[in-house]
């Protein structure tokens, strides 16, 4: 048997994502990261079973741009991971405490998405944060329908503009970071934030 390679490594100590997950996180479609599987693995039997994880890796490997969601093996893996979290909602393949599966609310007579999951409700008490967006928000007003968020700059809430973003219910879903990322999205968040000031304030 031949041994685990980096991708393999990380994945048996964060969980293997789909296929489908991985190219998403370039997004490729799905058939192309199959094609790649489906290589047969020099000196060994094929079996059209057996994913080429060396393949993957090396395709995988070729695309990883710096200071993106996608720089690093481990990083796609992660990112893979929660979008087959999304996936597994869109789905309605759920399990206990997971969120909710396209569930609708009825808002003045129109259906509309309820919110994912409970850390984006105000109550939660949570920051959120949202994909592409290097900021952390907090919840500073709540609608059935709508969300409304404040950029703050550091964890006891200190708000950092007025730059006020009210968001629906669907669109929060899409973009918000699920309860399984959301903790490490928002300490590397404000991370980026302290450097960044910090070679601001050399730089005076």
């Amino acid at each position: 048997m031949s041994e685990l390679n980096e991708m393999q490594q990380i994945m048996e100590e964060k969980g293997t994502p789909t296929l489908k997950a991985i190219a998403m996180v370039f997004d490729l479609p799905p058939v192309r990261l199959y094609s790649v599987a489906k290589q047969p693995k020099e000196g060994e039997v094929y079996d059209a079973k057996v994913y080429n994880w060396d393949a993957i890796e090396r395709f995988v490997t070729r695309r990883l741009e710096p200071d993106t969601n996608h720089d690093s093996l481990e990083s796609v893996v992660a990112a893979a991971l929660e979008l087959d979290e999304e996936l597994k909602l869109k789905d309605g393949r759920r399990s206990a405490n997971k969120g909710t599966s396209n569930r609708t609310i009825e808002v003045d007579g129109k259906s509309i998405a309820a919110r994912k999951f409970s850390t984006f409700e105000q109550d939660a008490g949570k920051f959120i944060c949202l994909k592409s967006d290097p900021r952390v928000y907090m919840i500073v007003y709540q609608t059935q329908s709508h969300t409304v968020l404040v950029p703050v700059s550091d964890a006891e809430g200190t708000i950092a503009s007025q730059d006020v973003k009210a968001i629906s219910n669907g669109m929060l879903n899409l973009k918000g970071i699920g309860p399984g990322a959301i903790d490490d999205a928002v300490a590397e968040r404000f991370e980026a934030m302290e450097t960044a000031d910090a070679q601001e304030a050399d730089a005076e």
